[in-house]
């Protein structure tokens, strides 16, 4: 009986063996299985926005297609427009020319203007430089009067000092 049962204990512990490995198989299986499906439901996702993005294209094609016909009829439009705005540089070109005359007689004008601006200016510096030398010769008063009335304050201080000086000096000598 005991050879029985350790031979049913070995073959319950074969079978719980093998029974591991088939559910880690089937574990493997299920989870090959998943990724398959979240790969094939990204594959549908892109083929999705491919198909999106090949109508967005299609359209836009078309749309610059009509932008091409429009863009030649355009150009003819353009070129006729040209030899409209030719005959008009030629117009203004005359216009121009009588426009720089005009000029070149107010530049002259303005010549004449600025010599007597600078000879104004001239006069103007010749004045500054006079208005400096009597600006200098007050300064120099001014400090020449202030180095008087230092001299005075000093000396009156002094004066001051020795009065004071004898005044504390004539009690003591009584």
């Amino acid at each position: 009986m005991i050879a029985l049962a350790l031979g049913l204990c070995v073959l319950i512990w074969f079978q719980w063996l093998r029974e591991g490995r088939s559910q880690a198989a089937v574990q493997g299986l299920t989870d090959e299985r998943q990724n398959l499906k979240e790969r094939l439901q990204g594959l549908e996702a892109n083929l999705k926005t491919s198909q999106d993005e090949i109508i967005r294209i299609d359209k836009l094609k078309e749309g610059l297609q009509e932008q091409v016909k429009t863009n030649v009829a355009y150009a003819f439009t353009l070129m006729n427009t040209n030899d409209v705005l030719r005959r008009e540089v030629d117009i203004r070109n005359k216009q121009v020319a009588a426009y720089k005359e005009a000029i070149e007689e107010a530049n002259a004008a303005i010549k004449r203007q600025n010599e007597d601006v600078e000879r104004q200016n001239k006069e103007m510096k010749r004045l500054s430089d006079e208005r400096n030398e009597v600006a200098e010769k007050f300064n120099k008063a001014v400090t020449d009067f202030n180095e008087l009335a230092e001299k005075w304050n000093k000396q009156n201080a002094d004066l001051a000092a020795a009065a004071a000086a004898a005044a504390t000096n004539a009690p003591a000598r009584k």
